[in-house]
């Protein structure tokens, strides 16, 4: 009896263990298959815990080393979006006026395009230098005194600079005639007097001229009568070919370079140029130049007439681009001298009398004589 007791003990035992390692093995399974179902990897029957425990490290593997489908999606957008930008900058952050060699400018002077240096800059410090036709300058206003800020343009990015603008000491210009010459100096006056000068310029023939310099010249006490140059004498204004009065040509025509007659119109017959003069007086003048002293080759002339002869010189040197003004003794295109010729412009200032044969000229060729309008022009190209 007693043995039969134990024989169903031991036996109740070898059960209960089955149960158990039967439990465990159909648990295993459990957890294979889900696992398996999920990573979508086909797994044969395994029954040992061998192949659970080999199961399990696959699994572990394949969920740490998916990267999230939203940071993924996040990734792909920045990089997405940081291309774009360098693509429409090219990389480059801005630019930069890196030199600035003219920082002063004369009233009404022109900008010098050549006086700065603009790069563009990339983040990494390197930079390229821009072509001056690549940007724009605004904000410069040469008529407006003191430092000024000038704005440099590149696409979308922009840099400053700043610049002076001299106090203005030429004359403040109020005839129309004049209006693009306000504030320049130098040559830069002298070509725009020859430009303004010029335009509009109606010639007259030199035989014209005869009926005109009675006009011009008139006696201001008397209308009838016409003031000769060299002598100053007032003597009947009506032509009666050339016995009272001829027409001289205060720069002398042979170094003019042309000859005329009553039907050129050419340098020669220039009204600007041509005086009403006493015939013999005339003569012995001849082709001399203008200086201090009356020699066989210069002539001085009177007093009240040496800025009056100056300035027609003046004038003839800005209208008529082939001939100067020289301080030596002159060949053809060329008179002298320049020097006394600047002086006596100053010793002999501007009368009405000028100012009338001025005007009187203005109404038949269309062009003033600069000097007579502004004598301070003179001081402003060669003083």
């Amino acid at each position: 009896m007693i043995k039969l007791k134990k024989i169903m003990i031991f036996m109740l035992l070898v059960l209960s263990v089955g149960l158990v390692v039967s439990c465990g093995e159909n648990t295993t399974t459990a957890i294979i298959t889900t696992n398996t179902t999920a990573t979508e990897t086909t797994s044969s029957n395994s029954t040992t815990n061998a192949s659970t425990s080999n199961t399990s490290s696959t699994t572990e593997s394949i969920v740490t080393t998916q990267p999230p489908i939203t940071t993924n999606t996040t990734f792909l957008t920045t990089e997405a979006t940081t291309s774009m930008v360098e693509t429409t900058t090219n990389g480059y952050i801005g630019i930069e006026v890196t030199v600035v060699n003219k920082t002063e400018y004369q009233y009404n002077e022109a900008f010098d395009e050549d006086s700065i240096v603009v790069v563009l800059k990339r983040a990494s410090g390197q930079t390229i230098v821009l072509n001056k036709s690549m940007y724009t300058v605004t904000g410069f206003d040469s008529t407006v005194e003191g430092e000024i800020e000038l704005t440099v343009t590149y696409t979308d990015f922009t840099d400053t600079f700043y610049v002076t603008i001299l106090p203005y000491e030429g004359s403040v210009i109020t005839m129309d005639y004049y209006k693009s010459a306000e504030g320049l100096t130098g040559n830069a006056l002298f070509l725009e007097l020859r430009d303004i000068i010029n335009t509009g310029f109606v010639g007259v023939s030199y035989g014209d001229a005869r009926y005109i310099l009675d006009e011009s010249d008139q006696d201001p006490n008397n209308p009838n009568n016409v003031i000769l140059i060299y002598l100053g004498t007032s003597v009947s204004g009506t032509w009666d070919n050339g016995i009272t009065w001829n027409r001289e040509h205060v720069w002398p025509q042979s170094l003019l370079g042309v000859s005329v007659d009553n039907s050129d119109i050419n340098v020669g017959s220039d009204l600007q140029n041509l005086k009403p003069a006493n015939p013999s007086e005339n003569s012995s003048r001849g082709n001399k130049y203008f200086d201090n002293v009356t020699t066989s080759s210069s002539y001085e002339p009177r007093d009240e007439v040496k800025g009056d002869v100056a300035r027609i010189l003046l004038y003839m040197w800005t209208k008529w681009d082939f001939l100067t003004l020289v301080d030596s003794y002159p060949s053809t295109y060329q008179m002298a001298m320049l020097t006394v010729l600047l002086q006596w412009h100053e010793l002999d200032p501007v009368d009405d009398f000028e100012r009338h044969r001025n005007d009187v000229i203005y109404s038949y060729q269309k062009n003033r004589n600069p000097y007579i309008d502004y004598p301070e022009f003179v001081e402003l190209i060669w003083g």
